[in-house]
């Protein structure tokens, strides 16, 4: 079934055909992911900052609309793919598409994705609230170093793959090593019921970062405002 993140129109037919075509959903998986270089000035077709757009607004907004049928169909889950990198993130709400620039744009590679990652976070902290003894669960998790093309628009030079050889060889994981941790907790039985954790290695993970939970609810109502929803007509609260 077609869906681009980077388009709430095509989130929304989406969702509406899976709503139409499945009576129970039991587990959601978002894991698809950008890294898109700041400097392309990339945006969503809705105008987004495309880090942000893609790597949350279009899973929140995915969530949000199948969030009904997963409770119809609880028990349930919804798993969400962070990253370690949530900790270098940063939540700005006065610059969310980065028209002030990004901090720390020239000391890392690219900081809109590690504040995706934050939001992802962020995300998690509060959909866990808000689903509280609706039997649908919600876990974080980072797949660690994995050898996909999530960096593919990245402008990496012919010597960087040279010197990042010996590490890839060593440290990075395999598609199929790097999703063990997202089957667990779409899969782990003993998970049932211990919604809102974080998870490393296929175990629990205490993130280094505090998250604020005041934070984290303005996140979710900003976010239901750039999808054009809002808590007067959400079917979610």
């Amino acid at each position: 079934m077609l869906l681009d993140l980077a388009s709430l129109e095509s989130v929304k037919r989406f969702a509406t055909e899976v709503l139409k075509d499945f009576p129970k959903i039991n587990v959601l998986i978002n894991n698809a992911g950008v890294s898109v270089p700041v400097s392309e000035r990339r945006k969503t077709e809705d105008g987004y900052e495309i880090n942000f757009g893609v790597n949350h607004l279009g899973h929140f907004l995915l969530t949000y609309l199948l969030l009904p049928r997963l409770k119809e169909s609880s028990p349930s889950r919804i798993v969400i793919v962070s990253s370690m990198l949530h900790e270098r993130g940063v939540i700005d709400f006065d610059n969310l598409n980065g028209e002030k620039g990004f901090v720390g744009a020239k000391r890392r590679m690219n900081p809109a994705y590690c504040n995706s990652k934050l939001a992802n976070m962020l995300f998690n902290v509060e959909l866990n609230k808000r689903i509280e003894n609706t039997g649908v669960d919600c876990y974080a998790l980072c797949p660690g170093f994995v050898y996909t093309n999530l960096f593919r628009y990245s402008n990496v030079k012919w010597y960087h793959y040279i010197l990042f050889s010996p590490i890839a060889l060593i440290f990075m994981r395999t598609p199929s090593q790097g999703a063990q941790t997202t089957l667990h907790c779409a899969t782990a039985e003993e998970l049932e019921g211990k919604s809102g954790y974080f998870f490393r290695n296929c175990d629990f993970y205490e993130p280094k970062v505090k998250f604020d939970p005041d934070v984290a609810t303005k996140l979710w109502k900003v976010s239901e405002e750039m999808v054009g929803f809002d808590d007067d007509n959400s079917e979610n609260q």
